[in-house]
């Protein structure tokens, strides 16, 4: 009987604790805590598979050279942090970017104090290398966040072929046809 009675408080509380939190979670977005959320954010991310994916996402795409590293900052707790860097745009290939912009990226930092890139189509920006990078809007990284960013050093022609390909044939941000839980909203870097 004891195991019994501890099974069923033990249910219940995971079913109020449950409901609360879902409460909690759907009514964030709800400035006047009556009809559906005005806003909720996904565990899933936009769509970012092909270049036509990622220059349909951003906001200004370039081609830039990068004049120097401005800080490196730690957030929060999980491991890296945002490097923002000041550069020079060489060309602009969707958008129009000021001449020069000081932008944000999510990178690892590493004991030999350079950074490593958090994704395949992320490399970080160091000084004296030329990249096409493309941007989206946010305040807390000065003139935006990087999206992407790929090499342009070795063959800026073929680099710039290829993104303004791209650009031509971009693809309206999507959710990841592999996640079914996202809501996009106005805060969203998918909502052009």
């Amino acid at each position: 009987m004891q195991h019994k009675r501890t099974t069923l408080t033990v249910l219940a509380a995971a079913a109020v604790l449950t409901t609360a939190g879902a409460a909690w979670y759907t009514t964030l977005g709800t400035p006047t805590r009556t009809g559906p959320p005005a806003a909720a954010h996904g565990v899933c991310l936009p769509a970012t598979d092909t270049d036509e994916d990622k220059a349909g996402y951003s906001h200004t795409i370039a081609v830039v050279t990068v004049d120097r590293t401005v800080e490196y900052r730690e957030e929060g707790e999980a491991p890296g942090g945002a490097l923002l860097s000041k550069v020079t745009v060489v060309e602009p290939l969707k958008g129009t970017p000021p001449t020069t912009l000081t932008i944000g990226q999510s990178v690892l930092r590493q004991t030999d104090g350079g950074y490593a890139k958090t994704k395949p189509a992320y490399l970080p920006l160091e000084p004296g290398h030329r990249y096409v990078v493309g941007t989206v809007p946010d305040p807390n990284y000065d003139d935006g966040w990087v999206w992407f960013a790929t090499a342009a050093d070795d063959d800026l022609t073929a680099a710039t072929t290829r993104w303004t390909r791209a650009v031509t044939h971009q693809i309206a941000p999507h959710p990841d046809p592999a996640c079914n839980d996202v809501i996009n909203d106005g805060s969203s870097p998918a909502t052009p």
